[in-house]
């Protein structure tokens, strides 16, 4: 970018920044006025409104990655709001669309290669036609100098035929430390609407047979844990007596998929798993996700208390076809005679699991019956705040994204990583940016300070007030707001790690081509490093099973920088600086 351009933008970010707003649920918190980063480019043919957003990254390139379910993948500057669209491929994309709503397909999540930047590809997963019907395929491309537009002779592919449709085909891709594709299917939207004569399958597992067959139309309604190359990871749980890519089942609409990180916002080996789960008209999710274990739907929503949800299976019925729509409220519908009625706790699930946190179940039996005003928030994703030296209370914290309400709900989880504790305000979690917009997506910027969030081209939404409206006041935007309070440090990234207890030997220091880590002979293996640029940036990590490591950096640009490494336990044995010439 053209220097004095530059300083023109960061002088615009300084202006903006000194006006702020304060959060009504959290006490002291400060943060800037909205920015809407699309519109923001000086030169007006450079704005632009998003088509359909789904996902957003915060890359180590320090660009910001957003998948469109239209069919296209873009990379943003974060600070002048600039574009260049390097995936176009709407012509090879199922996504349906009306006027006021849109059907939960398209090209859905997004998520860089664990090696990004010196591995220079990303995944995306996109639904396509089908014979007469839809199903996903999770890909991978290379980013090119040019905008790709045919996926012949750029996408490898991962796999394909997994479950899609019209619902709930959720689509949240994230890759875990272990260096695997997670990936979240929901239910189809099965047991209401359109698709109410179709039976839930989130309890089931494929056959061995179905396995072979690549069959998989039992994957609805679970969190599937994929290698790079689309293979099961022998590792997976059994479930069932099978083993599959299926990672947790028992799932409505698993919207949100984030790990936990380290103080410095990078993914450690080890980290638990969460998601965001959609409720039918209560008890929307936060859960941790475990190998194996099953999350109970339709058989529960929330806890199995018996409050308000009961399985009311329309498919049950031998004349569902012929019966009018229970909506998306079945706890409000009186189902057919035939149809089979279960209370939560009239099943017992081996293996189970319960929510850490629902929203917002009421203590009442009743609920209203319109979607705008059930006890629902309507999650779309969730991320993890790993930071600890920025925001003050904010590490270990999880940011959900709403649609109905219009909010970014903060939850601040204990030590143990599996309970939440109370926030300075009182309660259990705290309210931000409420306004009339969707939020689909977030994403924390390599500062620690900084928040972008996915709003939807259309859809309705109950906003700030008791009412509701279809007039979005961003639509098909990125929203950037900047906490701009007290911090709890705002030094570089070096100055806080160099304090850990040097357990490693490292040389040459400096180094050319070559550096080694020594570790002791008794540390457990393997022993992982990650490199750092002084921005705090990871540019390179690996693993090896030898006392010494031996690293190649001869790539490297001169400079400083941080190695972090590991033991087998996923313990961290030691942080040091060095220089490459």
């Amino acid at each position: 970018m053209n220097h004095h351009i530059l300083i023109k933008y960061r002088l615009f970010f300084i202006v903006v920044f000194i006006v702020f707003y304060k959060s009504s649920f959290s006490q002291g918190e400060q943060f800037s006025v909205k920015q809407v980063l699309n519109q923001t480019p000086e030169n007006s043919g450079d704005r632009y409104y998003l088509m359909h957003p789904f996902a957003i990254v915060y890359g180590p390139d320090d660009s910001l990655w957003i998948s469109e379910r239209r069919g296209r993948v873009m990379k943003v500057d974060p600070v002048s709001g600039k574009r260049r669209i390097i995936l176009d491929i709407r012509n090879f994309v199922k996504f349906t669309s009306s006027a006021g709503s849109i059907k939960q397909n398209g090209m859905m999540g997004l998520t860089l290669h664990p090696n990004y930047p010196l591995v220079d590809s990303f995944f995306v997963a996109y639904a396509y036609n089908f014979g007469g019907g839809t199903r996903c395929r999770i890909v991978r491309y290379k980013v090119k100098n040019n905008t790709i537009i045919n996926p012949a002779g750029n996408e490898t592919l991962i796999i394909q035929g997994l479950p899609a449709g019209d619902d709930h085909s959720t689509g949240r891709l994230i890759t875990g430390p272990d260096n695997k594709l997670y990936y979240a299917v929901g239910d189809l939207g099965a047991n209401q609407f359109g698709n109410r004569c179709n039976p839930i399958l989130s309890q089931d597992v494929p056959t061995a047979a179905e396995l072979t067959a690549q069959n998989y139309m039992a994957y609805q309604g679970k969190v599937l844990r994929i290698n790079l190359n689309g293979s099961i990871p022998t590792d997976n749980p059994t479930i069932k007596g099978i083993k599959s890519h299926i990672y947790s089942f028992g799932h409505r609409n698993p919207v949100g998929l984030t790990f936990a990180k380290d103080g410095f916002q990078q993914n450690y080996l080890g980290a638990k798993l969460y998601e965001a789960e959609n409720g039918p008209a209560t008890d929307d999710e936060v859960n941790e996700i475990i190998a194996g274990k099953n999350y109970g739907w339709p058989y529960w929503s929330g806890l199995p208390d018996d409050k308000i949800y009961q399985y009311k299976n329309w498919s049950s019925a031998a004349n569902c076809n012929a019966l009018p729509s229970p909506g998306s409220e079945p706890e409000c519908s009186t189902p057919p005679p035939a149809a089979i009625v279960m209370n939560e706790t009239d099943t017992i699930l081996p293996n189970s699991q319960v929510p850490l946190h629902t929203f917002f179940t009421p203590a009442s039996t009743t609920i209203p019956c319109t979607w705008l005003q059930n006890p629902t928030v309507a999650p779309s994703a969730i991320a993890y705040y790993g930071f600890d030296s920025k925001i003050p209370g904010w590490q270990n914290s999880l940011l959900m994204t709403t649609l109905k309400e219009g909010t970014v709900f903060r939850l601040k989880l204990g030590a143990d990583g599996s309970s939440f504790v109370q926030l300075s305000n009182g309660a259990d979690t705290a309210r931000y940016f409420r306004e009339e917009n969707r939020y689909r997506d977030i994403a924390i910027g390599s500062d620690g300070l900084t928040f972008y969030l996915l709003t939807d081209s259309i859809g309705r939404t109950s906003g700030p007030t008791s009412g509701n409206t279809n007039i979005l006041l961003n639509h098909g935007s990125i929203l950037v707001y900047k906490y701009t309070g007290a911090t709890l440090s705002l030094n570089d990234p070096t100055t806080a790690i160099l304090n850990v207890k040097k357990l490693v030997r490292l040389y040459p220091n400096p180094a050319t081509e070559y550096i080694n880590a020594e570790v002791k002979n008794n540390t457990a293996k393997p022993v992982h490093y990650y490199i750092y640029d002084v921005a705090g940036r990871i540019i390179l990590k690996g693993k090896s099973f030898r006392d010494v490591s031996q690293i190649n950096v001869k790539n490297l640009k001169g400079g400083t920088y941080i190695i972090k490494l590991f033991d087998g336990h996923a313990l961290n044995i030691g942080v040091q600086k060095f220089i490459v010439h």
